[in-house]
């Protein structure tokens, strides 16, 4: 299924990134284009498969990557990835502001 995601975290030595999905779920992938990814981005595409995937960006640039994991849960991506991630203030796809946890 189509899905969008915002890029929530990114380790630019790896190539490695986390993406949270309009579900709440995440995805671990890593970057196969050269073009560095940056927290924020937003794209579109098949992320519940494993293996590569081209994403369209939100300025309609694509972008090739490989789907490690996907269905995780915030934890299991910072562990993953070896980061703390911010508590999220807003909603990443409607900017609506969250009740605190």
């Amino acid at each position: 299924m189509r899905q969008q995601g915002i890029v929530v975290l990114a380790d630019a030595s790896t190539g490695r990134f986390g993406m949270r999905l309009a579900d709440g779920s995440h995805v671990l992938a890593e970057q196969l284009d050269v073009q560095p990814l940056r927290e924020g981005d937003e794209f579109y595409g098949w992320m519940d498969a494993l293996g590569v995937e081209a994403l369209t960006a939100a300025c309609g640039n694509g972008v090739s990557v490989f789907v490690l994991a996907h269905g995780l849960s915030r934890e299991a991506l910072e562990e993953e990835l070896g980061v703390t991630m911010p508590p999220q203030r807003h909603c990443p796809f409607c900017r609506r502001r969250l009740r605190p946890l």
